[in-house]
């Protein structure tokens, strides 16, 4: 079921990125300032939700694989 779950996410991360790459050819396509500013604001956006289930992916990828060693090592080091 977490793997199920990771690949939907994975391939919403990479549905995102494909966006914000065409969006990205798009504004260099754009003629006026005008398309200029509305692909910019189009990819910021894009870019926010690829960020949104780039940390998603990561978060569930620790939940199913665990992680958080380094972390836990970092705690170690702190306390000494």
């Amino acid at each position: 079921m977490y793997e199920l779950n990771l690949s939907k996410l994975n391939a919403k991360v990479s549905d995102n990125c494909v966006f914000v790459s065409h969006l990205a050819t798009r504004y260099q396509a754009a003629a006026t300032p005008e398309e200029r500013m509305a692909m910019a604001i189009k990819m910021e956006n894009a870019a926010t939700m690829l960020r949104i289930t780039a940390e998603r992916l990561a978060t569930e990828t620790k939940d199913v694989y665990g992680g958080n060693k380094h972390g836990e090592a970092r705690t170690e080091i702190s306390k000494a």
